[in-house]
């Protein structure tokens, strides 16, 4: 073995090792070294190896001889091995080596950061002293304690740093040693982590609020309110202080804080939140104990028990600091008994020095010139000295500078109390000298006459002259009158004074009088702002025709409707109460005849009758004048015929100045035998068209003008109307060759025979009988021819058929055909001479009965002179030689 370590030894790296502990050489854990120490020489070897506490050092050693000596055979090599500390201290072995023991092992644990060193010894031995060795270190590190804090390295949270926390972590650096390490880069300080938030304070560690103050209420500094954030640090630490005096806010029932904590003066916290210079308010009275006049300081310091301290720029210092009071403005929180803000006077504090000098009025607290009225003059104020430097003095109603006091021996007297721009009154007429003021006077030295009969005026201008006591000054040199100025226009007439238009009606309808009743104006102007002279209907308002009346406007109609002129251009006329166009005024141009009822009818002058009245057929005549008042081409009956003048008109009468009452050939004109044919006149013959028969009703034709009317009923009808003849016995009117009476038509047999049986001695039938018995044959031819001539005359009697010939209705007298007579009673009514009868004039028949005509035109019964059937009788000639029967009327 030793003969292998010899072999071995030289081979193992060899580092010089020293003798001098001071530069001993290194070991390294793991790796082996080797080296020699000779007792002859050098005899011994330091070797050191870095350890940390905790870990367990161990060196394994072997040892051989280094020089053994043929000559000393047996001789063996001795030597010591131990481990020391830097001091030499030992810590393990002292072991000996040598030829029966060369390896042995020295183990130590280290209890420190420390180089453990190993001594190798050489001792004297019998020959050979030289010992060879190899060494081989080993560290255990599983206890090691880098940091040499106590804390092994696996439950070493800072296993390179010493330390000694052990709350948040192990063997880290706790600088108070409370337990708690100190904060470092990715280990926090509580809040925001678990280190130490007061690493230099060993009573406090965490801080839940991170206000600066630790949570441990009986450590340094302890947080009363630990987890609302707060930097009081006076009354208590780490709450709220919202002025930042050191003084915490108060808590009054403990919602942030261990316990509840009231304002001074119940508690300690800070009676006044708001305000950094105080915070103690003993009186509780809202103002603080602090004071910063520093003339205070020997008053209140030196108190048995001062209150509050001198602190630069304290607001709101309380002069009563154990007396509770309000009064902010001469003193603070001293007793305010009006709190108008004042501090009552006391035995210190006099109103000289600035206490209220009303102490029972909030309104008033200053009186400088002592007249018992205070200074305060603002807008509630009572008790006023208006004018506080004059004790003669106080009040100004009217805020004009002068006083309302006009007591004897007062200064700047005001006469108007109540006006502010007014305060003399030379002439005393109640308006002031100011002109400039209100209601200034613009005749200051008015008469005093005038001022006491109360004609003053007070509108227009104020203080002069007003006659009619209206309001408004008369008119002078250089205060013209209305409209050019504003003086009265109308400076005696109460009731006015404007006249805007200058029409001289004033401008007022109605005016309040001295008790105030509303009264009409004297010629109140309807048209204030347009000159007119209208004086009837109104005043004052435009009159175009200067008759009194106004023309009409839009708000002033003209009458019926209102009473403005109907005429604005006729000065005769003005009304038209029935509202037909013609005027009321009976004097005027078309003066309206009926003027209570509208009418359409014209005067003379345009061809009526008279002017604005009823006219219902519109013909200008007016029904009371009118004598067809449904006819409008008629008007006039001048003859009363009941025919119109107008000629041209309808059923114009053409004999207008003579009463008649033809309608035929002409109507309105004189008709004796009233058969409705007009007697014939200078203008107006038989041929024209005239009564041919005058007294025969029956007839007025006679065409062929042999003494026989045309109308073939009648006694003097015209059987041949359209050829001359004399006949007359059994027809009238047609040729009568031989004058027998008899027409030719008739025959001269069968007249002979008629003759004959009405006086023989006058037919020539008799004498021809005598020659016919003696002549027969010649009788007998007669006779055919006779028979013959009949038959012609049946032919001519025939003339007309039953059928053909025409229905004629007319009016007859009742008289004896044969003898032409006009009945007794007829004649009784007044028959003329004639035999007919002539119905007397009766009066104008209305136009809507107008003579009703049958057949041929002839009138029945009820004509235009009235009703006069009574002596006539109606019958229809059906043939020509008889009337019967009933006729067509």
């Amino acid at each position: 073995m030793v003969a292998l370590l010899l072999f071995l030894v030289p081979l193992l790296p060899s580092v010089a090792a020293d003798n001098d502990i001071a530069t001993a050489a290194i070991m390294t854990d793991g790796n082996s070294a080797s080296g020699n120490v000779d007792y002859d020489g050098d005899d011994i070897d330091w070797w050191k190896i870095f350890a940390y506490s905790g870990d367990i050092v161990q060196v394994s050693i072997s040892s051989s001889m280094s020089n053994p000596a043929w000559w000393c055979p047996g001789d063996g090599y001795t030597g010591k091995v131990k481990l020391t500390n830097s001091g030499g201290t030992l810590l393990a072995g002292d072991n000996t080596i040598d030829d029966s023991s060369s390896s042995t092992v020295l183990s130590t644990t280290s209890t420190s950061q420390q180089w453990i060193y190993l001594r190798i010894l050489s001792e004297d031995s019998f020959c050979n002293d030289g010992i060879s060795y190899s060494l081989t270190p080993s560290i255990d590190k599983s206890n090691r304690d880098t940091d040499d804090d106590g804390f092994i390295d696996n439950d070493d949270d800072c296993d390179e740093l010493f330390g000694n926390s052990t709350n948040d972590r192990n063997g880290c650096l706790d600088s108070d040693g409370d337990g708690y390490s100190d904060p470092e880069v990715g280990w926090s300080a509580h809040p925001q982590g678990q280190a130490d938030a007061f690493p230099l304070e060993g009573t406090q560690w965490y801080d839940s609020d991170g206000d600066g103050y630790g949570d441990e209420l009986l450590g340094f500094q302890g947080d009363h309110c630990t987890y609302q954030r707060g930097f009081s640090d006076q009354d208590r630490y780490g709450c709220l202080d919202s002025d930042v005096d050191g003084w915490s806010d108060p808590d009054p029932v403990g919602l942030n804080s261990s316990t509840p904590w009231p304002a001074h003066p119940e508690g300690t916290a800070d009676a006044f939140l708001t305000d950094a210079t105080q915070w103690n308010d003993t009186d509780a009275d809202g103002f603080g104990d602090n004071w910063a006049d520093g003339d205070w300081n020997d008053s209140r310091v030196n108190q048995t028990e001062p209150l509050g301290e001198w602190f630069l720029n304290a607001t709101t210092p309380d002069n009563c600091p154990s007396i509770e009071g309000y009064s902010v403005n001469d003193r603070f929180g001293c007793p305010d008994l009006d709190e108008d803000g004042w501090s009552n006077p006391d035995a210190n504090w006099t109103e000289n020095d600035g206490a209220d000098a009303f102490p029972s009025n909030p309104t008033q607290w200053k009186d400088r010139d002592g007249d018992g009225w205070g200074d305060n003059q603002s807008g509630d104020a009572y008790q006023v000295d208006i004018f506080p430097d004059n004790p003669t003095q106080w009040a100004d109603f009217d805020g004009d500078g002068y006083g309302d006091n006009n007591s004897a021996g007062a200064s700047q007297v005001d006469n108007f109390t109540t006006e502010a721009t007014q305060w003399s009154d030379f002439d005393g007429d109640g308006f002031g000298d100011n002109f400039t003021g209100f209601q200034g006077d613009h005749c200051p030295e008015s008469e005093i006459q005038h001022i006491v009969n109360n004609q003053i005026s007070f509108i227009d201008r104020f203080g002069c002259y007003d006659s009619d006591q209206d309001g408004y000054s008369n008119p002078s040199q250089d205060w013209v009158a209305h409209p050019s100025g504003f003086a009265d226009a109308f400076p005696d007439e109460v009731s006015q004074w404007f006249d805007s238009d200058s029409d001289e009606y004033g401008d007022n309808l109605e005016y309040k009088n001295a008790s105030g009743a509303t009264l009409p104006a004297y010629r109140g102007d309807s048209c204030p702002f347009t000159p007119g002279f209208s004086t009837d209907d109104r005043w004052g308002c435009p009159d175009s025709d200067n008759d009194g009346w106004s023309d009409p406007m839009w708000d002033w109609l003209a009458s019926p409707q209102g009473l403005g002129d109907a005429w604005p251009s006729d000065p005769t006329q003005w009304h038209d109460h029935d509202g037909d166009g013609y005027g009321d005024n009976p004097l005027g141009t078309t003066a309206d005849a009926c003027p209570d009822t509208p009418g359409t009818s014209v005067g003379v002058e345009e061809g009526g009758d008279r002017w604005g009245c009823h006219d219902t057929d519109n013909d200008g005549w007016s029904n009371l004048g009118d004598a067809f008042i449904h006819e409008p081409t008629q008007f006039r009956d001048s003859d009363g015929d009941g025919w119109g003048d107008n000629t041209f008109g309808h059923e114009g009468d053409d004999c207008p100045e003579v009463r008649g009452d033809s309608l035929f050939d002409r109507k309105g004109c004189r008709d004796i035998d009233a058969d409705g044919w007009s007697d014939p006149d200078s203008e107006w013959s038989v041929i024209q068209g005239a009564d041919a028969f005058l007294n025969d009703r029956m007839q007025w034709r006679d065409s062929d003008g042999d003494g026989f009317g045309d109308n073939g009923i009648g006694a003097k009808r015209d059987d041949c109307p359209t050829i001359s003849g004399t006949s007359t016995v059994d027809l009238q009117g047609c040729p009568d060759a031989n004058g027998d009476g008899y027409s030719d038509q008739y025959g001269e047999l069968n007249a002979a025979i008629a003759m004959m049986g009405e006086n023989p001695l006058s037919s020539w039938l008799t004498y021809a009988g005598i020659g016919i018995a003696l002549l027969f044959p010649v009788i007998f031819a007669k006779f055919l021819g006779i028979i013959f001539s009949r038959g012609n005359r049946k032919t001519t009697s025939n003339k007309y058929s039953d059928s053909q010939a025409p229905e004629i209705a007319l009016t007859v007298p009742v008289h004896d055909i044969n003898t032409g007579l006009i009945s007794p009673a007829l004649q009784q009514q007044g028959a003329a001479n004639t035999g007919y009868y002539q119905p007397p004039p009766l009066p104008v028949e209305p136009a809507n009965s107008a003579p009703q005509v049958a057949g041929d035109g002839l009138t029945y019964g009820q004509s235009a002179y009235g009703d006069i059937s009574a002596g006539y009788t109606a019958g229809v000639a059906e043939s020509p030689y008889e009337i019967g029967g009933e006729g067509n009327v």
